[in-house]
């Protein structure tokens, strides 16, 4: 799936939106892994693409354990919310 370009508008909201922030995290760990699934699958030598692979691999897993983070955060925030209400 093609996203349209994050924009700065986008990146300015998100710094008070965690729901935004995750969204736009979330798109661009889909464009990386697109892009690494392309680059390994275009490389006629993988052990010369190897350190760029690990480094995008790497990348990848920061970008879930923030995205993880974000998700955590909400929902300790929604049921607090709960607990307020109660």
């Amino acid at each position: 799936m093609v996203h349209p370009p994050i924009t700065d508008q986008d990146i300015k909201e998100s710094r008070t939106d965690a729901r935004l922030r995750q969204i736009l995290l979330a798109r661009s760990l889909e464009q990386l892994l697109d892009s690494l699934h392309r680059q390994h699958a275009s490389t006629a030598n993988p052990a010369t693409e190897a350190p760029e692979l690990r480094e995008g691999a790497l990348m990848a897993v920061k970008l879930a354990d923030m995205i993880r983070a974000i998700d955590d955060r909400i929902q300790a925030e929604d049921a607090r919310k709960l607990k307020i209400r109660a």
